[in-house]
């Protein structure tokens, strides 16, 4: 029963922060005329308050205080982590502000982006070794950090550009972030489940001002400030059981923004554009063409989100060539999905 109210704490500091704070943000943005303009390949129409994500940054680490707060040594263990976080989170929250003020190319906002995953990889946030099923343990050396610091602007990246539609990314990140609480749970490992349902509770609390009619966007600094928390707080879930196969389980609980930006960068080659070149081709801008309905579109990926996560969920009881079989039948019908829902024709 203590455990249930230390998470329902750190849930309830969370969403309650960002439902104080996400109003006051947005009188501040627009008294200080930061908004996103419509026009070009943007949705919206009229001019719309940023600076959402200062809110859900400060709501998520709300909870994260009060739930160390809450269980006496809790922070101990993970002291030095935690700081290398606040430093990573604080750079990409001013990077996010910095172009929702005054919007920068891609090079800027990639260097901050990987100094940030840089200080994570130096604080701890790193695969060290796998385990292969039928080989043993593998250290991964330099690789391991490659890989890490990939993960880490490959996530950011990620929902930075999911943030296409009114609540999309806040609702797949708190999705997502959920499924990882649950996973965490089954591990026993509550430092990781704080953080998770920290971040669930920020985005539930700033949902209600995001959703269709949106009354202020996250910005900047809110999708990569929540790209760079789902990707840490998936290395840090992966170190407890280095199982080759654990790696997929937050890879597959992501699966909607990792496969919109894979499918992005593939597209973008494919037509010999630049990579960062922003395009109207994302899922759901083909799901919007067709259905003509934000609210529809978004509660559409809200579902598959859900389904993705479960699916995760189900690879904790499966081991051995049941899990590699598992594993390729999920690729198998994901590729099928894709297949058939026009996502792969780059024409």
């Amino acid at each position: 029963m203590g455990t249930v109210k230390y998470f329902l704490l750190t849930f309830f500091v969370s969403a309650g922060t960002a439902v104080v704070l996400t109003p006051i943000i947005r009188r501040i943005a627009l008294t200080l005329g930061v908004v996103d303009k419509p026009g070009g390949r943007k949705i919206h129409r009229n001019n719309m308050p940023t600076l959402g994500g200062v809110a859900i940054a400060a709501a998520f680490f709300a909870g994260i205080a009060a739930a160390f707060y809450a269980v006496p040594g809790a922070m101990d263990t993970f002291s030095l982590k935690f700081s290398g976080f606040c430093v990573a989170g604080a750079m990409i929250v001013i990077l996010g502000i910095i172009d929702d003020v005054k919007p920068l190319n891609a090079k800027p906002k990639f260097f901050v982006q990987i100094v940030a995953a840089a200080v994570l990889v130096a604080c701890g946030f790193i695969v060290e070794e796998v385990t292969i099923p039928f080989f043993g343990k593998l250290s991964l050396g330099f690789l391991g950090v490659i890989f890490s610091m990939l993960w880490i602007v490959g996530i950011t990246n990620a929902i930075n550009l999911l943030d296409g539609l009114d609540g999309l990314a806040a609702g797949v990140s708190g999705i997502a972030s959920f499924f990882i609480f649950v996973s965490a749970l089954e591990q026993h490992d509550y430092v990781v489940a704080s953080l998770a349902f920290a971040l669930t509770g920020a985005c539930a609390g700033f949902l209600p001002f995001n959703f269709y009619p949106a009354k202020i966007f996250m910005g900047n600094p809110g999708s990569m400030f929540l790209g760079l928390v789902l990707a840490s707080i998936a290395l840090v879930s992966f170190q407890k059981s280095s199982t080759i196969i654990t790696l997929f389980i937050p890879v597959i609980a992501l699966g909607i923004p990792i496969i919109d930006t894979t499918l992005a960068v593939v597209r973008r080659l494919a037509k010999k554009r630049h990579i960062f070149q922003a395009d109207k081709e994302h899922i759901h801008h083909k799901l919007l063409f067709r259905e003509e309905s934000q609210r529809r579109v978004v509660l559409s990926l809200y579902f598959l989100s859900a389904c993705f996560g479960m699916i995760a969920l189900s690879f904790r009881g499966i081991k051995g060539l049941y899990a590699i079989a598992a594993l390729a039948i999920v690729i198998v019908v994901t590729y099928k999905w894709m297949k058939d829902s026009g996502f792969l024709d780059f024409r």
